[in-house]
């Protein structure tokens, strides 16, 4: 039986994984097996709102047992510690893997560019272990804010300012969520609910860089009114504990730093022997193929597609990593079917940005949504994802 294995149980690799059980029946050759690092599937896109104790810690973790139980699929826990392409093996923590196709789908890690005490001083919100001891930090900063052996809060105080660098997706929504979070806590505390202040940076001219520029426009209104204060054009040059400094000489003061400014593939490609561009990500060919190694499939972050109806690279974003996935399975079905493989084109179903808890701005081709509405179709595209995982397949099956 050939082996198929799977690196990573994020968006793109689950989803293999779960259409190659289900639009086979379970009739599959390929004896499939799913490494990821943690027992449970991340919600990578609602990471900020543990961080803003938006939603609990459930709400983002679905236990694999509970995804891949009863269908034809291996699990193992353990961390990737070396792909071995030449030797077809994969090295963990777990031992030696052998694989007969390999699908690399293991996401990305927070970049940090070189910017002096970045890393030591600043928060990275990746992980949902990022979110947790972020959100930890701000209730203990309100802690010890109303300490009696304290000083009195000045009405701008640094104890309670909140710094975020990087205004892009998780920046802009963490920062809307982040008022939100803080007004609970100075309500909590007998706090005025101008006590606190939250400031999201970002080095380019508008929000939302890799959006169209009338959508981070928008965003930054709203998150003004919210009471975000957003500063663009806001180059960091240096971070110390409890100041920023920005370039042209100014200085903003908190007491704790959110750095959301950039994300890079898995460190552990680098030493695998792929032909990596700058940012770590491998180069595929149209059917999402390492162009060195065919037997080797990449995914979602770990993967640089360029689209060749536009000439641009797919974004580095869960929906297609998903659907990259799905396509991924689809191929495989075919081709113990003995049918030719059909190359991959990305679409996007569109995008949706929260702003605090109540709002978004939901995009999908034509239509745009902003306000509780916004919100309100944000939610359901995550009730919708959290449904086909845990239940669509097992329908399929039946």
């Amino acid at each position: 039986m050939p082996k198929l294995l799977i690196l990573g149980g994020g968006y793109g690799g689950l989803a293999v994984a779960q259409r190659l059980d289900a639009v086979s029946r379970g009739r599959t050759e390929w004896e499939i097996t799913l490494i990821d690092r943690r027992d449970f599937h991340l919600l990578q896109v609602r990471v900020h709102e543990v961080a803003a104790n938006t939603i609990p810690v459930e709400k983002v973790s679905i236990p694999f047992k509970e995804l891949l139980d009863g269908r034809k699929i291996k699990f193992v826990q353990a961390s990737i510690d070396k792909i071995l392409p030449n030797e077809k093996q994969v090295e963990t923590s777990a031992g030696t893997f052998d694989y007969d196709r390999l699908v690399v789908a293991l996401g990305s890690e927070t970049r940090y560019p070189p910017i002096p005490g970045l890393r030591e001083h600043a928060y990275p919100m990746k992980d949902l272990d990022d979110a947790i001891k972020f959100r930890k930090a701000v209730i203990e900063c309100f802690r010890s804010a109303t300490d009696p052996n304290q000083p009195p809060l000045k009405p701008v105080d640094e104890r309670l300012t909140f710094i975020i660098g990087g205004g892009g997706l998780t920046g802009s929504e963490l920062a809307g969520e982040m008022v939100d979070f803080c007004s609970d806590l100075a309500e909590r505390a007998g706090l005025p609910q101008n006590c606190f202040r939250v400031v999201l940076l970002e080095g380019a001219d508008h929000l939302l860089p890799t959006l169209d520029r009338q959508y981070g426009d928008y965003v930054r209104n709203e998150l003004r009114q919210h009471g975000v204060l957003v500063a663009t054009n806001a180059m960091i040059e240096r971070v110390e504990k409890g100041t920023v400094h920005l370039k042209g000489g100014k200085v903003v003061r908190g007491n704790i730093m959110c750095w959301a400014g950039g994300i890079q593939a898995a460190s552990v490609l680098k030493e695998s022997g792929f032909e990596q561009l700058s940012d770590g990500r491998i180069a595929v060919d149209e059917f999402l193929r390492s162009k060195e190694y065919p037997e080797v499939y990449v995914l979602g972050d770990a993967a640089s597609i360029k689209d060749k109806r536009t000439g641009h690279t797919v974004p580095w974003t869960a929906q297609y990593a998903e659907r990259q996935g799905h396509y991924l399975a689809e191929n495989l079905w075919d081709e113990e079917r003995g049918l030719k493989a059909r190359p991959y084109l990305p679409f996007s179903l569109g995008t949706a940005i929260s702003i605090g808890r109540n709002e978004a701005l939901t995009i999908s081709g034509p239509l745009k949504l902003t306000g509780v509405p916004g919100r309100l179709a944000k939610n359901i595209s995550y009730d919708n994802y959290e449904w086909n995982i845990r239940y669509k397949p097992r329908i399929l099956k039946v």
